[in-house]
């Protein structure tokens, strides 16, 4: 029997507001609560009541914060308590539908039609959960040093008849001694002398 999980759409934010909106009224209940939790630290001990429960509630559902002077110390930890569910659970969006798309492919696999049954099986193998149908490049990186590559190369030179000169380089040259019509050829077209 297969699992069904009927999420709820079309519940809308508590209040209208724009993202900057909400940042603002979220880091003013957050400073609240840190500048209370201070003082509960030094052995202020609060106590939520059901009206502080329904002053935070109101809080949330207008969106605006009045001045902490005017909310108790349980309304202030309550209105906490409330947005730090709803970071959680309302703005992990990517969860939320990362679960949805799980469950109707979890539905699929029970369609009577097979095409749908294996497509949604191999979806569902290819989550990131699950991982089973991965489609993955294992790049290796190996660092070796100049003197293994050197010699790697006069191996090869050696295998197919080559003839190498062994050459040091002279070391790095600054701009000031570079010979830019050598290193580049003339500006007329014609090739520099050596």
């Amino acid at each position: 029997m297969p699992i069904v999980a009927t999420p709820e759409v079309g519940i809308p934010f508590p209040f209208d507001t724009t993202p900057e909106e909400l940042d603002e009224f979220r880091d003013k209940a957050h400073a609240y609560f840190k500048t209370l939790q201070a003082v509960a630290d030094h052995g202020l001990e609060v106590e939520v009541t059901d009206s502080d429960k329904a002053e935070s509630h109101r809080i949330m559902a207008q969106g605006t914060m009045p001045p902490a002077r005017e909310m108790t110390p349980g309304v202030i930890m309550n209105l906490e308590a409330i947005l730090t569910d709803w970071d959680r659970e309302v703005l992990d969006v990517h969860r939320r539908l990362r679960n949805y798309v799980t469950n109707k492919l979890v539905v699929e696999t029970v369609d009577p039609d097979p095409k749908v049954r294996l497509k949604a099986l191999e979806l569902l193998g290819k989550s990131s959960s699950v991982g089973l149908f991965s489609e993955r490049v294992d790049v290796h990186v190996t660092h070796r040093t100049v003197s293994d590559i050197e010699t790697e190369l006069r191996k090869t030179l050696e295998l197919y008849g080559g003839d190498y000169a062994d050459i040091t380089p002279a070391g790095p040259k600054s701009i000031a001694e570079l010979d830019l019509d050598e290193e580049l050829g003339a500006i007329d077209g014609s090739e520099p002398t050596a």
